[in-house]
């Protein structure tokens, strides 16, 4: 099985910059791909969807016929998020190759995902509240950053995460199973 990678993660959604949706709302060829493999018919929202898929195929042994990406098969951020909680690696702290998730106060929930590419700064807010300004990809958004935009491109972001309602990070290379092991037999 192939290594919990960030890079990899990171140069594979990076190969998708501007596709675009075609034929709708949600909707092309690849925009459909994506969302059968988890599940969910043409039409629906597919930022997680993206997500989903760029794990999965980044991370995927040919020989073994398996993926080693760790997060489930979903179009929920709701479900990313509540997966990664128990999980024990939902982080308020941006890295490299991280799933972000960001929290819609008026839905009270998750509401969109993709990938952290590069941290260009960290600081607090004056009230001590923590910030990261990243560059992301991502998919089901536009120029302007919406949520439910028609491509993938690279946006910059600012994060403000905060433990009861607030943006969040998934650290998924911390659920490979090697690392576990290792750390175990030390």
């Amino acid at each position: 099985m192939i290594p919990l990678t960030p890079a990899l993660v990171v140069a594979t959604a990076s190969a998708f910059i501007g596709l675009r949706e075609e034929g709708g709302d949600n909707r092309g060829l690849m925009i459909e791909l994506m969302l059968g493999g988890v599940q969910m018919p043409a039409g629906q929202p597919w930022c997680a969807a993206f997500v989903h898929h760029v794990g999965r195929w980044s991370h995927y042994d040919y020989a073994s016929r398996r993926s080693s990406w760790p997060l489930p098969a979903t179009a929920s951020c709701y479900v990313l998020g509540s997966f990664a909680s128990r999980k024990g690696v939902l982080v308020s702290h941006a890295m490299v190759g991280d799933v972000f998730l960001i929290f819609k106060p008026e839905l009270r929930r998750f509401a969109h995902t993709g990938f952290i590419a590069h941290v260009h700064a960290c600081g607090a807010t004056p009230a001590g509240n923590p910030w990261y300004d990243c560059e992301t990809i991502e998919g089901n958004t536009n120029e302007k950053g919406s949520r439910n935009g028609t491509s993938v491109l690279r946006q910059q972001r600012r994060f403000y995460p905060n433990a009861r309602a607030g943006d969040q990070f998934i650290r998924w290379v911390d659920l490979d199973p090697r690392a576990t092991a290792a750390s175990a037999a030390a």
